[in-house]
């Protein structure tokens, strides 16, 4: 035995008291059988029965059916389900137990997360909607902004992307505040840390809180304008351990692909557009067969570039997340980890990304406690590339490259279109690769120093890291064709954010009063710096170093930065006899972007609510109304997101100069400081009310809002004799009033439960004010009395019929041909009509690209183990104009769609409303592209955003083989969209403009997915 150490023998004494506790050996009590009822008699699968104080507990089946064997007499037994008020019931040994619970109001008692801490639901008084995770966890989403989609009024969510990793979809909420460069996103906290939303696994989400009003979000200060999102993480559950599994595979596809001309159609319409223009057929009737026989592919294809493209990956998408959790008493924990893999359309494009959450919640004592947060991810990301850009670009070349072009020939040789062949360019040694590393991390320790007062302190971590490396290869197109040098670039990126935060909190109920005050200290700290090098002429395409490059032209580049804010806030929430509500807000906020003088700014906030559904006269003759609220709300809020040293005169590096006839480096200032420069301010009311009937069968919200925001930075005109380029001074102001509404609607008949939950918003937008009186800016697209992001041009009379027609019309500013496009003379010098257009008096605001509406519902219904959810999202009210490659054919030597040479324009069919003006070869210049109402469309559109049918097992079956829940899934994201858009184009796309076409196409996933729980 003397071999035996005393860590062995501490482990058997462990073992000892686990397996041999003090009355294993004792007999069990009898088992209790019982089944969950609701009010009106149905049963309750799902529910979730325990023996209160013990991690003894079951899940009833389908039916509502449940065993327990509880491990001590006259046991309580606690009774809960999603949508019911938990009940208790005293155990009577070897009597069945028939329980029913009660539906809550609309989950008015539901807890919702605000600005450093929590509220009653049913107390709010600001504008705040609340996302479970129930709603988020089983959809096959890659990024945690994707899920806010068709789910929350008053918040756009506007996917343009489907490429691996950078998938993300754009939020902006009750509309864009701003045209400066302090942008318009909202402020992201996890679980009370500052971040990125698409940094937490969706799957890892507990909540999301969305602040909309100045009320509930001017806590936060210079950084709410935009709106606030709170994320709050799952955490530990007391009890035994639970393991949970939960994985999907899938299979990603284009959502809509544009229908191009086979190369003998194509090569027909090239010769009827060189005629039109003046120009001679290109191609014989002979050729024309060749490629219509495909005799000689070489020489005479019929390639589909963007199809094969986009067919080339396997579109492959899987899932995996394991997490345990659990505790005793006084601990519990939760661990998770993920994977993500998503492989792109386009091969060599690849997506990984490894993630994990831990939190640990402990009650170090009876009044100290300590929360603890920590998660992190790795990322990497693959993709091909071409010499003169990104995969994007590979796909938007893709786009304009005929048919015409051979890709790979039978000599192993390719085809090619001035520098570009996607088949040449996916064959290359041509990468890009990226590497991120992220970390969260914070801590909390409370002290409850006597009942109802606390104290608290907070610290905070979050880390970046990117790495990426760029290589373009040289390539031999073939014998004559060559596109060169091969050249490699790499990027690093570090920056990190260090919070630390202390909290004061009082509540207090005396009588009627209930009284809750919150204050706080938080200070914050950002550094941030970048490094990137480039070399050129390597020795051959698989040496991606540096120092392999030439020295000529080689270059190093880098930067850093930093700012700081401190801040002093507030909060105090005051209820009488539970009918009158009134909270206050304020943030003092000091940041280190602003001159001492201007540093500081104070943002107040003040709210009011009366539940008159709980005033006597209600009670007593409308039963029916479980809540009726009013509430009005006002406050101001900050932006502060304006550059780092907008009042400093910077010094610029990189001003060389002649000295002695060598070229010496220098430095200089080149900006003119604003010292006066200070946030932007944003001044929101807000008029609501919050109702729900028939106990919980019907709950509705609805917001009325006025947003204004003063102060936007506006770079005014100066003279150049300044010699230097102005700051931005806060000059401007954009309005934005509209309506949020949301309803739920919940039915049982017999065992079917249903839901239906709509949401809608309206946001009007408008330009208010601009510098020195200005009226329009054309050049940044800014004009008085109308929407950001509005469309300027011509207004589009139809297209000539014949010559009589160009004849008899106002003369136009390009030279006007039959089956052109006519534009109207809107008015002249002397504000009259003068007979001729031009783009100096007849251009106007024709649309705008803003969305005024966005909608979404969610429909649900369950059956027994079957479950239906079904997610509808859209957003209208806007139109959109593309260019180049993708709405003009023969843009460039580009391509040309069905809908293009469908209905178009001829001689034989001069409709004056054609689809497509008569055919010409077009570039940037031409006339007939110009921006007017004849090429606007109408990007409203809505989309089945998720299907998913599942079946749960019941616990009777998975009783067997030890498992708590097994359900299974099929599932499908972006199934079909309903639009009057281009045809073969997502109007939820981004479409790039010019001569640069970029673009990757949102996706359309199906999935296969199982969740389990042991």
């Amino acid at each position: 035995m003397c071999g035996v150490t005393s860590t062995t023998w501490l482990a058997i004494f462990f073992i000892f008291l686990t397996c041999f506790k003090p009355g294993a050996y004792a007999q069990k009590l009898p088992i209790i059988t019982g089944k969950v009822l609701s009010a009106d008699n149905q049963p309750i699968p799902g529910a979730t029965i325990k023996e209160k104080g013990t991690s003894n507990g079951v899940v009833a089946d389908n039916d509502g059916n449940f065993k327990i064997t509880p491990t001590k007499e006259n046991a309580v037994l606690e009774i809960s389900a999603i949508g019911f008020e938990k009940s208790e019931t005293v155990v009577q040994a070897g009597t069945p137990k028939n329980i029913t619970l009660v539906r809550t109001s609309s989950s008015l008692n539901d807890v919702v997360v605000v600005g450093y801490g929590t509220q009653k639901k049913v107390n709010l008084t600001g504008a705040v909607v609340s996302i479970s995770a129930v709603q988020v966890e089983d959809r096959p989403i890659t990024q945690a902004s994707q899920a806010l989609a068709g789910l929350a009024p008053g918040v756009t969510v506007s996917q343009n992307s489907g490429r691996p990793g950078n998938d993300g979809a754009g939020i902006t909420v009750r509309g864009l505040g701003t045209f400066s460069g302090a942008g318009n996103s909202p402020l992201v906290l996890i679980d009370g840390l500052a971040s990125s939303i698409d940094q937490v696994d969706p799957y890892n989400i507990k909540s999301i809180s969305v602040l909309k009003d100045a009320a509930s979000a001017a806590i936060y200060g210079t950084r709410a304008a935009n709106g606030v999102i709170l994320i709050e993480t799952k955490r530990g559950q007391t009890g035994k351990m639970q393991v949970s599994y939960n994985s999907y595979v899938g299979k990603q596809h284009v959502t809509a692909l544009p229908q191009f001309l086979d190369s003998w159609e194509y090569a027909t319409l090239l010769n009827e557009a060189n005629v039109n223009g003046g120009g001679s057929a290109v191609y014989t009737d002979q050729e024309i067969q060749k490629f219509r026989d495909g005799s000689d592919p070489d020489n005479y294809p019929n390639v589909p570039h963007l199809k094969n493209l986009l067919n080339s990956g396997s579109g492959f998408q899987t899932y995996h997340n394991v997490s345990v959790n659990g505790g005793d008493s006084r601990n519990a924990y939760l661990f998770s980890g993920g994977y993500l893999q998503q492989d792109g359309l386009v091969a060599k494009n690849g997506y990984k990304k490894y993630n994990f959450l831990f939190n640990f919640d402990s009650h170090i004592k009876d009044n100290l406690t300590l929360n603890v947060n920590l998660s992190g991810n790795t990322s990497n990301t693959t993709e091909p590339r071409q010499s003169g850009g990104d995969m994007a670009s590979i796909i938007g070349y893709a786009v304009r490259e005929g048919p015409i072009y051979a890709g790979r020939k039978s000599d192993g040789t390719y085809g090619y279109m001035d520098n570009y062949g996607p088949e040449a360019w996916m064959s290359s040694n041509s990468f890009y690769k990226s590497n991120q590393k992220y970390f969260l991390g914070g801590a909390e320790l409370t002290w409850e120093i006597f009942k109802g007062f606390s104290l608290s302190g907070k610290g905070g971590y979050n880390y970046t890291n990117n790495n990426s490396t760029s290589f373009a290869s040289d390539f031999q197109f073939n014998p004559t064709k060559y596109v060169g040098p091969n050249n490699l670039t790499v990027f690093t990126s570090e920056n990190s954010l260090l919070t630390l935060q202390s909290l004061a909190r009082y509540n207090r109920q005396f009588g009627l009063h209930d009284l809750n005050i919150m204050a706080g200290y938080s200070q914050e700290q950002n550094k941030y710096a970048w490094q990137q090098g480039y070399r050129q002429n390597f020795p051959n395409n698989l040496l991606y170093t540096l120092n392999a490059g030439s020295a000529t032209g080689m270059s190093a580049t880098g930067s850093a930065d930093e700012w700081a804010l401190r801040s002093w806030f507030g909060r105090i929430n005051y209820a009488f006899d539970n009918k009158y509500l009134l909270e206050l807000n304020a943030r003092y906020d000091g940041t280190s972007r602003f001159p001492a003088s201007g540093r500081w700014g104070f943002f107040p906030s003040i709210s009011a609510g009366w539940k008159i559904s709980e005033e006597r006269f209600l009670k007593e003759n409308a039963q029916w109304i479980d809540l009726l609220k009013i509430r009005a709300s006002w406050g101001k809020l900050g932006n502060q997101n304006i550059g780092n040293y907008p009042y400093q005169n910077i010094i610029s590096l990189g001003q060389n100069y002649s000295f002695g006839g060598t070229l010496a480096s220098g430095a200089a200032v080149t900006t003119l400081a604003n010292h006066a420069i200070t946030w932007e301010t944003t001044r929101i009311t807000d008029v609501g009310f919050d109702l729900s009937v028939l106990n919980g069968e019907l709950s509705m919200s609805v917001d009325y809002f006025d947003k204004y925001t003063s102060g936007i930075l506006y770079a005014i005109s100066v003279s150049s004799v300044l010699g230097l380029t102005p700051s931005a001074v806060n000059a401007g102001a954009v309005k934005n009033t509209g309506v949020d509404v949301l309803l739920n609607y919940r039915k049982t008949l017999g065992k079917v439960h249903l839901g239906f939950s709509p949401n809608f918003s309206f946001v009007n937008n408008r330009v208010m004010q601009l510098a020195s009186g200005l009226k329009q800016d054309i050049g940044q697209n800014l004009f008085v009395g109308k929407s950001l992001n509005s469309i300027y041009g011509y207004v589009a009379d139809g297209l000539f019929t014949d010559a009589n027609d160009v004849a008899n019309s106002p003369a136009q500013p390009y030279a006007a041909q039959p089956g052109f496009i006519k534009y109207k003379d809107l008015s002249g010098p002397d504000g009259k009509p003068d007979g001729k257009t031009d783009a100096t008096y007849d251009r106007t605001v024709i649309g705008n690209t803003m969305p005024k509406y966005a909608y979404g519902a969610t429909i649900t219904a369950d059956y027994k183990g079957f479950d239906l959810s079904i997610l509808l999202q859209g957003l209208a009210g806007f139109e959109k104009q593309m260019g180049s490659y993708m709405a003009f054919a023969f843009y460039n030597g580009g391509q040309i769609q069905r809908w293009q040479a469908d209905n178009r324009w001829t001689t034989s069919n001069p409709n004056p409303h054609a689809s497509y003006p008569k055919l010409t070869t077009l570039n940037m210049g031409s006339g007939t592209i110009a921006s007017s109402t004849y090429w606007n469309r109408n990007a409203s559109f809505l989309r089945m955003k998720n299907l998913q049918l599942g079946y749960s097992f019941s616990s009777s079956m998975l009783e067997r083989i030890k498992i708590n829940r097994l359900r299974l899934y099929v599932s499908g994201q972006n199934l079909f969209t309903i639009n009057k858009f281009y045809k073969g184009w997502d109007p939820e796309m981004y479409q790039a403009t010019g001569d640069g076409p970029s673009f990757y196409p949102i996706t359309r996933v199906y999935t296969f997915g199982v969740n389990v729980k042991f």
